[in-house]
């Protein structure tokens, strides 16, 4: 099969021939990829903000149709339309038993041994899977636990989208956050994030919902499509957090960083009100330190890191669905363009520069 490959920080991703493994093991399925979203995570990994071994394939918010399934899933088919997220977890351990797969501590019970076929091979070689995921080709083998099975009418392209943007963000405002009524909130970045924080904390009933970027574009995503009530461009606003402060009577409620700066983290505690959250949802480099007065807790505020929303795929990304199919959940303008996987770079290019909120390699 052909697969976007990085083979080293820095490079261009190169489209190359990849072999996977004849036979599955009992608790894996095949699945042939409809649709994956390229997303900043996947850029960190290219510039080198967060290291990972090489060669690798990218891309962890798929969707696709199963082609092939091991001889202990049960629950799984032929045919199935799936959704393929990088919360891929065990089943058993502490976290998983207590209803947060998304903290998951074995996800190492999810991959093949060292001593086996690797999923994903280049010349009788290990080609590395990115979140267990690496879903920048035409076929994904993966854990039965990195799938959920979704409503054949959801289109896949759009589908791709849950598995990481959607889920992350409308998951951050709803689950995490627990945004409620009247609440005033902050969303730093309109990205594919961004925006769905946007719509899940406006969804919630927020009073007010204030959307931060550098993008008119994305900033006219935010307010036209996705809940914003207020949108600030940081790059010709001087001190958005006194904007801030003066919409909300005093500070918000929540501000959720959504970029992976570490210096928004203080923009987000300067726009925060006494006793307010700030909730880190972002992916931050390896070796990436956030600093801020401690005055600032002895207001009262809080910083929290965010891991996937605190998603449960099997109950939430059905969910999703059907907000999508019922009109309660936005995606169509969260899709910018739809490319091949041979012009895999170009939007790559287009994530670096801003252009729409997610752009979608379909097959």
């Amino acid at each position: 099969m052909r697969a976007a490959v990085l083979n080293a920080p820095h490079e261009r991703l190169r489209i190359e021939r990849i072999d996977t493994p004849d036979a599955l093991e009992p608790h894996e399925v095949r699945v042939a990829t409809a649709a994956v979203g390229i997303c900043h995570s996947d850029l960190h990994v290219i510039d080198g903000r967060v290291a990972r071994p090489m060669p690798v394939v990218l891309g962890h918010e798929a969707s696709g149709v199963v082609t092939e399934v091991g001889a202990a899933v049960r629950d799984v088919a032929v045919g199935d339309h799936v959704v393929a997220c990088f919360v891929v977890f065990c089943g058993e351990c502490r976290m998983c038993r207590a209803g947060r797969p998304a903290m998951c501590q074995n996800r190492e019970a999810t991959m093949r041994k060292a001593d086996a076929t690797p999923r994903l091979s280049r010349v009788g070689r290990e080609v590395h899977q990115w979140t267990n995921i690496a879903g920048f080709a035409e076929e994904m083998v993966l854990h039965r636990n990195a799938v959920t099975v979704i409503d054949a009418r959801m289109p896949l392209d759009l589908a791709a989208m849950l598995g990481c943007a959607v889920a992350t963000g409308v998951g951050s405002a709803r689950k995490v956050a627990a945004v409620a009524p009247g609440d005033h909130v902050v969303v730093i970045g309109a990205g594919g994030v961004g925006l769905n924080v946007c719509q899940g904390a406006a969804a919630a009933g927020a009073a007010s919902v204030i959307a931060l970027d550098r993008s008119d574009e994305r900033l006219a995503l935010a307010s036209e499509r996705f809940g914003a009530s207020h949108v600030i461009n940081t790059a010709s606003v001087v001190d958005a957090a006194s904007v801030i402060r003066d919409i909300t009577d005093g500070g918000a409620d929540h501000a959720f960083e959504a970029v992976g700066v570490p210096a928004l983290i203080d923009l987000a505690l300067d726009a925060t009100a006494r006793g307010g959250s700030v909730w880190a949802v972002g992916v931050f480099g390896d070796d990436a330190r956030i600093a801020f007065s401690a005055g600032q807790l002895h207001s009262g505020k809080g910083v929290h890191g965010v891991r996937a929303g605190s998603l449960q795929p099997q109950t939430d990304l059905p969910l999703l669905v059907g907000d999508f199919l019922a009109g309660r959940l936005e995606l169509e303008a969260l899709a910018g363009r739809r490319i091949g996987l041979d012009e895999i770079n170009d939007g790559v290019a287009d994530l670096v520069a801003g252009v729409g909120a997610r752009t979608l390699v379909v097959f």
